[in-house]
């Protein structure tokens, strides 16, 4: 089995009973992104949506709330109330380690609510789709921003939403200096860029040896209950293939259960 720990829910979702019912997914981490006004995300599930899938499918689909950077920490105990477990961050209006936001970040540390961090890269919109407060470009949201926040609060897990691509660099030295940043594995994945570099060491807790993909986790981005999609079991069954014939040679080859599974367990022990 293995986790989704970074996709969506369409709006009036099909087939979710088959995808819960199939013995082959543990957990989706669905992250609440509804407030598109455009594009052709505008059909996203909303809050009471999301809510009452994960209310149907208890402890299988897993709900992040999202942070509204207009508004303050209190926001975070709304959604903890209403039932979310983590939180989704994307398009600050300010860097995402700008003080500003400590005081969100401070409840949600408070609170145990893990917080995955759109980093790099983000899909095209217009000014016209985004609300006032939200900002347009990928410079807000560069990997290594969320370096501070896991100095302040080190207790709290940080997720890399992607890759940061075209910050890679950064997003592994993130990894290398702070154990509860961890990556989910989806949208563009450099694959040639991961087999040169997967090999270098995180951190030596005692003897055993950590390595990069050991903060890394399987995730689809995909739209779950969205006519067409494609199946995530596909998606998984590739990065277990890619780990064990890719990285046959390599340290980090037997590393697809932690990557497809026992990573996420960290951050939302079952």
């Amino acid at each position: 089995m293995f986790i989704d720990t970074h996709a969506h829910l369409w709006s009036k979702p099909q087939g979710l009973d088959a995808l819960a019912e199939s013995g082959k997914i543990e957990q989706v981490w669905l992250m609440q992104v509804s407030y598109y006004r455009g594009s052709d995300l505008k059909d996203l599930a909303s809050e009471e949506e999301m809510l009452e899938v994960a209310r149907r499918y208890p402890g299988f689909f897993i709900p992040f709330g999202y942070i509204n950077f207009a508004q303050g920490p209190e926001q975070v105990d709304r959604m903890k109330e209403k039932g979310f477990v983590g939180l989704k961050a994307i398009r600050p209006l300010k860097p995402y380690d700008d003080p500003a936001y400590y005081a969100i970040y401070e409840r949600a540390a408070i609170l145990k609510m893990p917080i995955l961090f759109h980093v790099g890269i983000i899909l095209k919109n217009t000014r016209e789709e985004m609300t006032p407060a939200q900002s347009l470009g990928p410079t807000n949201m560069r990997p290594s921003m969320l370096d501070g926040i896991a100095a302040a609060f080190p207790e709290l897990p940080l997720i890399q939403g992607h890759m940061g691509f075209p910050w890679l660099n950064e997003l592994f030295e993130s990894l290398f200096y702070y154990p509860k940043i961890y990556c989910s594995l989806c949208g563009f994945v450099d694959y040639r860029w991961l087999i040169d570099h997967l090999d270098r060491r995180c951190q030596v807790p005692g003897d055993a040896v950590e390595t990069v993909c050991d903060r890394m986790m399987f995730a689809t981005d995909s739209c779950y209950g969205r006519p067409g999609m494609e199946d995530p079991v596909r998606g998984a069954q590739f990065i277990e293939d890619f780990f064990q014939r890719a990285g046959r040679s390599y340290q980090w080859g037997g590393k697809a259960r932690e990557v497809l599974r026992e990573n996420a367990r960290k951050i939302l022990p079952a």
